[in-house]
Protein backbone atom coordinates (compact mmCIF):
# COMPACT_ATOMS: atom_id res chain seq x y z
CA UNK A 1 0.00 0.00 0.00
CA UNK A 2 2.44 2.24 0.70
CA UNK A 3 4.82 1.41 -2.06
CA UNK A 4 1.24 2.84 -4.41
CA UNK A 5 1.29 5.41 -2.32
CA UNK A 6 4.74 6.79 -3.15
CA UNK A 7 4.62 5.78 -6.57
CA UNK A 8 1.75 7.96 -7.31
CA UNK A 9 3.12 10.28 -5.43
CA UNK A 10 6.68 10.50 -7.71
CA UNK A 11 4.22 10.37 -10.95
CA UNK A 12 2.42 13.07 -9.90
CA UNK A 13 5.73 14.75 -9.58
CA UNK A 14 6.88 13.95 -12.95
CA UNK A 15 6.79 16.67 -15.30
CA UNK A 16 4.78 16.59 -18.42
CA UNK A 17 5.78 15.38 -21.88
CA UNK A 18 5.93 18.53 -24.15
CA UNK A 19 3.85 18.54 -26.99
CA UNK A 20 6.32 18.38 -29.30
CA UNK A 21 7.47 15.20 -28.08
CA UNK A 22 4.00 13.79 -28.29
CA UNK A 23 2.59 10.84 -30.61
CA UNK A 24 0.19 13.19 -32.06
CA UNK A 25 3.09 15.52 -33.21
CA UNK A 26 4.27 12.77 -35.68
CA UNK A 27 0.78 13.01 -36.85
CA UNK A 28 1.69 14.59 -40.25
CA UNK A 29 -1.72 14.95 -42.17
CA UNK A 30 -4.72 15.86 -41.50
CA UNK A 31 -6.21 19.06 -39.23
CA UNK A 32 -6.25 18.63 -35.72
CA UNK A 33 -6.73 21.09 -32.86
CA UNK A 34 -3.21 22.80 -32.46
CA UNK A 35 -0.72 20.95 -30.96
CA UNK A 36 0.71 24.51 -29.88
CA UNK A 37 -0.74 26.22 -26.94
CA UNK A 38 1.78 29.05 -26.05
CA UNK A 39 1.76 32.66 -25.67
CA UNK A 40 0.39 33.35 -29.23
CA UNK A 41 -2.44 30.60 -29.64
CA UNK A 42 -5.64 31.84 -29.55
CA UNK A 43 -8.60 29.87 -30.25
CA UNK A 44 -10.43 32.15 -31.71
CA UNK A 45 -8.08 31.89 -35.04
CA UNK A 46 -8.62 27.94 -35.44
CA UNK A 47 -11.05 28.68 -37.69
CA UNK A 48 -8.70 31.16 -40.00
CA UNK A 49 -5.49 28.16 -39.81
CA UNK A 50 -7.97 25.86 -40.73
CA UNK A 51 -8.54 28.14 -43.48
CA UNK A 52 -5.15 29.12 -45.02
CA UNK A 53 -4.02 24.77 -44.12
CA UNK A 54 -6.59 23.73 -46.53
CA UNK A 55 -5.47 26.41 -49.47
CA UNK A 56 -1.69 26.26 -48.93
CA UNK A 57 -1.30 22.52 -48.17
CA UNK A 58 -4.54 20.30 -48.13
CA UNK A 59 -3.89 19.76 -44.39
CA UNK A 60 -0.34 18.05 -45.78
CA UNK A 61 2.09 19.34 -42.69
CA UNK A 62 4.97 17.36 -45.56
CA UNK A 63 3.63 19.35 -48.72
CA UNK A 64 6.51 20.62 -50.47
CA UNK A 65 6.62 22.76 -53.63
CA UNK A 66 8.23 22.17 -56.08
CA UNK A 67 8.23 25.46 -58.04
CA UNK A 68 9.36 27.36 -55.12
CA UNK A 69 10.86 27.16 -51.53
CA UNK A 70 7.40 26.91 -50.02
CA UNK A 71 7.04 24.23 -47.39
CA UNK A 72 4.81 22.54 -45.05
CA UNK A 73 1.57 23.10 -43.64
CA UNK A 74 1.45 26.55 -44.16
CA UNK A 75 4.21 27.00 -47.14
CA UNK A 76 6.60 29.06 -45.50
CA UNK A 77 8.91 29.78 -47.70
CA UNK A 78 11.87 27.87 -46.04
CA UNK A 79 14.75 30.03 -47.57
CA UNK A 80 13.73 32.91 -45.91
CA UNK A 81 11.48 31.70 -42.86
CA UNK A 82 13.40 29.04 -41.39
CA UNK A 83 15.85 31.00 -39.16
CA UNK A 84 13.54 33.34 -38.57
CA UNK A 85 11.47 31.20 -37.11
CA UNK A 86 13.76 29.45 -35.07
CA UNK A 87 14.71 32.51 -33.91
CA UNK A 88 10.77 33.33 -33.18
CA UNK A 89 10.53 30.53 -31.22
CA UNK A 90 13.64 30.74 -29.06
CA UNK A 91 11.91 33.29 -26.19
CA UNK A 92 8.85 30.77 -25.58
CA UNK A 93 11.02 27.85 -25.66
CA UNK A 94 14.18 28.42 -23.61
CA UNK A 95 13.96 24.72 -22.60
CA UNK A 96 14.34 23.62 -26.70
CA UNK A 97 16.80 25.29 -27.38
CA UNK A 98 19.14 22.08 -29.32
CA UNK A 99 16.01 21.28 -30.97
CA UNK A 100 15.35 24.76 -32.00
CA UNK A 101 19.50 24.41 -33.40
CA UNK A 102 18.35 21.02 -35.07
CA UNK A 103 15.47 22.72 -36.92
CA UNK A 104 17.46 25.03 -38.32
CA UNK A 105 18.84 22.65 -40.04
CA UNK A 106 15.72 20.98 -41.33
CA UNK A 107 13.61 21.95 -44.19
CA UNK A 108 10.39 23.24 -42.23
CA UNK A 109 8.06 20.36 -44.13
CA UNK A 110 10.22 17.75 -41.91
CA UNK A 111 9.33 19.72 -39.02
CA UNK A 112 6.63 18.16 -36.82
CA UNK A 113 3.38 19.75 -36.56
CA UNK A 114 4.01 21.16 -33.47
CA UNK A 115 6.84 22.73 -34.57
CA UNK A 116 4.57 24.15 -37.72
CA UNK A 117 1.82 25.01 -35.87
CA UNK A 118 4.22 26.73 -33.49
CA UNK A 119 5.53 28.63 -36.59
CA UNK A 120 1.95 29.33 -37.87
CA UNK A 121 0.65 31.00 -34.83
CA UNK A 122 3.93 32.71 -34.17
CA UNK A 123 3.86 34.24 -37.50
CA UNK A 124 0.35 34.92 -37.64
CA UNK A 125 0.73 36.93 -34.30
CA UNK A 126 -2.94 37.22 -33.44
CA UNK A 127 -3.50 38.37 -37.46
CA UNK A 128 -1.32 41.28 -37.52
CA UNK A 129 1.08 38.96 -39.84
CA UNK A 130 -2.12 37.78 -42.00
CA UNK A 131 0.03 39.63 -44.74
CA UNK A 132 2.44 36.29 -44.90
CA UNK A 133 -0.59 34.91 -46.85
CA UNK A 134 -1.88 36.32 -49.71
CA UNK A 135 -5.56 35.94 -48.42
CA UNK A 136 -7.19 38.80 -50.59
CA UNK A 137 -9.99 37.28 -51.91
CA UNK A 138 -9.77 34.08 -50.66
CA UNK A 139 -12.38 32.58 -48.70
CA UNK A 140 -9.52 32.53 -45.61
CA UNK A 141 -10.49 36.59 -45.49
CA UNK A 142 -13.93 36.42 -44.20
Amino acid sequence: MLTAALLAGALALTPAAHPADSRAALDMKGFEQSLYQGKWYDKKWESKRKCIMWRESRYNYRAANKSSSARGAYQFLDSQWRVSLTHMLKPEHADKKKVLLALRKKPIHKWNRYWQDAAFYIAWRNGKGAKHWHLTGSKCNG
